[in-house]
């Protein structure tokens, strides 16, 4: 397994390269919110989107994820991060409405290529308007002829699968 490895300030991965300015920009312009508590459930890292509240945020870097939440949930990321460390889940879903926005919070176990756990990624999505475009029928947009037209160009797939 190759593993990502600096070099003059490009990261190389297996799949590509990247510059830090690159991966910062990333993080900056992905439309969710990504968190990562490592294996000792500290919280050490978020991405720095500009609709978050980093002072906020970066005053609970290094925390106990415990401390980052209200004491009414605290049972459930308990729960979430046990299933995650015990290998009975390796992703947790939690559909909710925040701010009356339909949103979409997902707990990723991180394991190095042996499984061993090092930590968990919090990925929360608005998806209030995917949800929309799908009472809207607009994916059934995809039929000529009567046949489903899949949009998929191919140019990722492995044709050996």
């Amino acid at each position: 397994m190759n593993l990502p490895f600096m070099d003059d300030a490009t990261i190389n991965f297996f799949s590509g390269k990247l510059t830090l300015a690159e991966v910062d920009a990333l993080f900056r312009t992905m439309p969710y919110e990504l968190d990562y508590i490592n294996a000792d459930d500290e919280y050490v890292w978020y991405s720095p989107n500009s609709w978050r509240d980093d002072q906020r945020l970066h005053q609970r870097l290094s925390h106990n994820v415990l401390g980052c939440h209200p004491q009414r949930v605290i049972p459930m990321v308990k729960q979430v991060l046990k299933m995650l460390k015990t290998e009975e889940k390796d992703m947790v879903e939690s559909p909710q409405i925040m701010d009356g926005q339909r949103t979409l919070i997902r707990y990723y176990a991180i394991r190095k290529p042996n499984g061993h756990y090092l930590g968990a990624l919090q990925v929360t999505e608005n998806v209030e308007h995917i949800c929309q475009l799908c009472e809207q029928h607009v994916f059934e947009h995809g039929v000529v002829e009567g046949q489903v037209v899949d949009g998929v160009s191919s140019a990722s797939i492995n044709e050996n699968k």
